[in-house]
């Protein structure tokens, strides 16, 4: 069920593959999407993980923690066209907050980076929380009894402790803001910012404008391209997780 779908759109969209690769317009939108993706689940990790982390350990005091558990899981269940007209609103003229109506976020990178990072954000904050369930504390213990408070355990133990997972869950989050179309469609449908991109689509929104417009056939190049660069993607997460991480090295 999972692989046919995705072995006949490779099928059917190989005539188009070279054509797309070598589109001009479908690189900018690679390029604008995988940097985009990049910076929001880089900002996922460095603001989710000592999250994940307090919530693992119960260093939110009940019951704010399933109150933050809530809202960071929130994004699961809301339709992503209400994330994006939210954050849309948020920017408006018509927002309470002033100070937050001159962020530039409307068809903008800062707007595609917003989008990713809110609907990524359960993915992030939960891969991370589940590599801390399984971790030992007995390290941690140790840092505690050295001096350390439970942040410079986190820092200094923790981390290094898990880095090759949380590197695999900043690929697992990058490659779920990649596939993200819900909110973008609303808050950035094109990239504008200049000098470096001038009305870039997203891959997502390029592939449903080529549909709507050029009709299936383009649609399909752009689609079979993409795809094979979220396999890339997949493969690379799993090779990362293979792989034994031997720690830091002075």
């Amino acid at each position: 069920m999972l692989l046919l779908p995705i072995v006949v759109l490779l099928y059917e969209g190989y005539g188009y593959l070279l054509k797309a690769l070598m589109s001009g317009l479908f690189i900018e939108s690679v390029v604008v999407t995988l940097l985009g993706a990049f910076i929001a689940a880089a900002l996922d990790l460095l603001l989710g993980a000592p999250v994940a982390y307090a919530i693992s350990r119960r260093l939110i005091p009940r019951p704010i923690d399933s109150v933050v558990s809530g809202v960071l899981l929130s994004p699961l269940t809301i339709p992503h066209t209400i994330v994006g007209l939210s954050i849309l609103i948020l920017v408006s003229p018509i927002s309470p907050i002033p100070i937050i109506r001159k962020l530039p976020l409307v068809d903008t990178i800062w707007g595609l980076v917003a989008a990713y990072f809110v609907v990524s954000a359960p993915i992030a904050v939960g891969a991370m929380k589940q590599v801390f369930d399984e971790l030992d504390p007995t390290y941690e213990y140790a840092g505690l009894t050295l001096g350390l408070s439970q942040w410079g355990v986190f820092a200094h133990v923790v981390v290094p402790m898990t880095f090759r997972e949380l590197v695999s869950s900043f690929l697992m989050t990058w490659g779920r803001a990649i596939s993200e179309f819900g909110s973008i469609v609303i808050l950035a449908y094109y990239i504008v910012n200049p000098p470096f991109f001038n009305y870039v689509y997203p891959v997502p929104i390029l592939i449903w404008y080529s549909y709507e417009v050029y009709g299936l056939p383009m649609a399909l190049g752009y689609a079979s391209a993409s795809l094979m660069i979220s396999i890339l993607i997949l493969v690379l997460i799993e090779i990362i997780s293979e792989r034994k991480f031997t720690g830091f090295k002075p």
